[in-house]
């Protein structure tokens, strides 16, 4: 995964890049002896090995699962860089397959000697491959499509077996490059169509419109080929260790020197781009967050699950970025802050939309906690709101910020409002600091156990919170989504074990409760300095435990209120990953409920409002269009049917576009003290203001309001 943000991991700062644990010597001596009984071979090669010895040594001396490197691993690893090299099925056929099948379960004793027989293979082929792909488009290309034929093309990968012949290939690749074209003469169809009134647009023809589609889809094409061809033997190496990494969990990763300098720069909090972070699914770009106050946030068009297909700059043609490394796609994303990007995303319901965002510097401040009064529709609840992005901290400057410290000055702003209850909004949040999130906790529970951490040899650790102040003991909401992970689960679990609080959202929280460590490589051998920097390994070395005793790996945490929305339907998460760590449980620690919470009844009243709600119920219409359009992947090659289906996707997507653009009935304010210190400075009120009306269009936020009035 590669991030345009802090990447948020329950690991303290100052711990990263050191020697890690009891283990690293050990690790060392292993390494030192490998090495020093190696054959001599070129640097290059040499550097690949010991990389491969390395990360086998880390992940099976460290990793909390206690890795087996046998016939089972073996064969999962096979799978995954095959799926990794060829994921769409545009490349090897069935033989090639039938080939490499000889390494199914010899993988194992190669990366335990280092050996890279099967990694050698399945690379020098897939390169072949490549290259006759780009014969098989460019005939393609050459020929006249007709889009007249009644011919389907099936684009999930899942459902696709590898072509039994290359005869087969060809064929695949023809419609392939049909539906590109089909596509890009759809959306020229669609701008001529809506310039017919603007007399300095020069109306074209239909074969000219056909021409125009495929010298674009060429252009990509030849583009996406010399991308191919400039893979350098690092980044497979990369690719293939980490189809090792996956196979332990989802989290596990290597990271090239270059990614870890990369994730060091994001760590500093600044940087000039959009705001998203992006993950490589299977050779998409793929947007899995939006960091608060970016370009992208403040655009507001680019989504969650969105895939990004194309990036143009400025008025310039665009970039076809599928299959593209990902690495060379944020390239091509970031930029210099004034600068317009243009990118073409595919939504959830498969509608195609260009979205232009003005490059920016992420402002730190607009992640930080901020709090608002709101008054309920009624005007008969006051409720303080508080919106946590994230569990910042700052590990390199004690006088810096923390979410812990910033929750509690919300808190206190929001009683001297006299407010009826406290909603702390976690959709979104990612996680950070684990001993923030210990602290926070405390606000509201006082003194005792928040969460319980188990290492691989079943040690149990309980952090605590040791301050017996209850900082706020009224009611109290906990807001959480699909998204929502790591330290938010915590926090919801703690308040939710110590009926301290309502927690309302998603069907389930994200499900990651895992920790994960850097293991810098270089530190794991001694001298060969002419080949480092060998990069590092994100490690999985501990899961976390509610007080209770389940964990909150893979289940999440379960909402007492369960609201609908746009992902009811649709599997995401800690599940989507084959191969997450399991649910389990452990002895529940020692701690008293506050008992504060009538949890059944409050429940029942909202699920009561909820089943009413006409706009839930849009919601919830619209969450099942969702799914249905999300697993509807075969599409017609032929030119009126594929507009006609475009056109359906549009007029039903059109049904739904008023949901969260209308205001609730809530009206949202300034703090007291928010409003004293923003005095006459015009950007900060206005920001405020934005956000304010943001926050009286959520209809979760609406239905947060009206179970506090039921807590009172």
């Amino acid at each position: 995964m590669d991030s345009e943000q802090i990447e948020t991991e329950d690991t303290k700062k100052q711990k990263i890049m050191k020697t890690i644990l009891k283990i690293s010597l050990p690790l060392v001596l292993v390494a030192a002896v490998f090495v020093a009984f190696m054959p001599h071979r070129s640097n290059s090669d040499s550097k690949d090995r010991i990389t491969m010895q390395l990360v086998y040594q880390v992940l099976t001396h460290a990793h909390y699962d206690m890795i087996k490197v046998n016939d089972e691993f073996s064969s999962k690893v096979f799978d995954e860089y095959i799926d990794r090299l060829d994921y769409a099925k545009r490349y090897f056929i069935k033989s090639d397959i039938e080939q490499l099948e000889k390494y199914r379960y010899l993988i194992d004793d190669q990366i335990k000697m280092s050996n890279l027989d099967f990694f050698d293979e399945a690379t020098k082929l897939i390169i072949q491959r490549q290259n006759e792909a780009e014969q098989y488009y460019r005939e393609a290309i050459a020929g006249n499509f007709d889009f007249n034929t009644n011919e389907n093309i099936e684009t999930d990968p899942k459902k696709l077996k590898f072509a039994a012949s290359k005869e087969e290939l060809r064929k695949n690749w023809y419609n392939i490059t049909k539906l590109a074209v089909l596509e890009k003469l759809s959306d020229l169809t669609d701008i001529q169509e809506s310039s017919k009134n603007d007399s300095t647009y020069k109306q074209k023809s239909a074969d000219e419109l056909k021409a125009e589609a495929v010298k674009s889809v060429k252009e990509n094409y030849d583009n996406w080929m010399e991308r191919l061809s400039k893979i350098k033997q690092k980044e497979w190496v990369s690719l293939y260790i980490n189809a090792m990494t996956a196979c332990c969990d989802p989290h596990t990763e290597y990271m090239p020197p270059e990614d870890k300098e990369s994730f060091d720069i994001s760590m500093s909090g600044k940087f000039e781009g959009i705001g998203a972070t992006l993950q490589n699914n299977k050779g998409q770009t793929k947007v899995i967050n939006i960091i608060p106050g970016s370009a992208s946030w403040k655009q507001g068009e680019l989504e969650v699950n969105d895939i990004i297909l194309k990036v143009g700059q400025g008025d310039a043609e665009p970039t076809d970025i599928t299959n593209m490394n990902l690495d060379d796609a944020v390239k091509l994303i970031r930029g210099k802050k004034g600068t317009t990007v243009k990118l073409t995303v595919k939504k959830l319901d498969g509608n195609i939309k260009i979205i232009p965002i003005v490059r920016d510097v992420v402002i730190i401040e607009e992640t930080y906690a901020k709090s608002s009064v709101i008054k309920s529709k009624d005007g008969k609840t006051k409720v303080g709101y508080i919106y946590l992005p994230k569990f910042y901290a700052d590990f390199n400057d004690r006088a810096g910020r923390f979410c812990s410290k910033d929750v509690e000055i919300e808190v206190e702003k929001l009683k001297k409002e006299n407010v009826d209850g406290i909603v702390i909004d976690l959709r979104n949040n990612g996680g950070g600091s684990l001993q923030d999130v210990v602290k926070m906790s405390g606000i509201f529970v006082g003194k005792g156990p928040i969460v319980q951490v188990k290492t691989r040899d079943n040690r149990v650790n309980t952090l605590n919170d040791n301050n017996a102040e209850i900082k706020y003991n009224g009611p109290l909401v906990v807001m959480v989504n699909n998204f929502s992970a790591s330290a938010s689960e915590i926090f919801a679990a703690a308040m939710q074990d110590y009926d301290r609080a309502i927690i309302m959202g998603s069907n389930s929280s994200f499900g990651k409760g895992t920790v994960q460590s850097f293991y810098d490589l270089d530190q794991l051998v001694n001298g060969y300095n002419d080949l480092k920097p060998l990069g590092t390994v994100k490690l999985t070395i501990q899961k976390f435990y509610r007080v209770n005793g389940g964990t909150t790996q893979l289940k999440g945490v379960i909402p007492d209120i369960i609201i609908p929305d746009a992902y009811t339907y649709i599997e995401t998460g800690e599940k989507e990953s084959k191969t997450a760590l399991q649910y389990d449980v452990i002895d529940r620690a020692q701690y008293k409920p506050t008992n504060t919470v009538n949890r059944s009844k409050i429940a029942d009243l909202s699920r009561k409002r909820i089943s009413t709600d006409p706009i839930f119920r849009q919601i919830d219409e619209n969450a099942h269009r969702l799914k249905a359009k999300n697993d509807d992947t075969d599409y017609s090659l032929n030119f009126d049917k594929y507009r006609k289906h475009l056109k359906e996707l549009k007029d039903e997507a059109d049904k739904y576009s008023k949901i969260g653009k209308e205001k609730t009935g809530v009206t949202a304010t300034f703090t007291s003290a928010d409003k004293t210190a923003c005095g006459s400075d015009t950007l900060k009120i206005k920001k405020f203001t934005q956000w304010f009306g943001e926050v009286e269009k959520d209809i979760y936020i609406f239905e947060a309001v009206n179970v506090v009035g039921d807590m009172k």
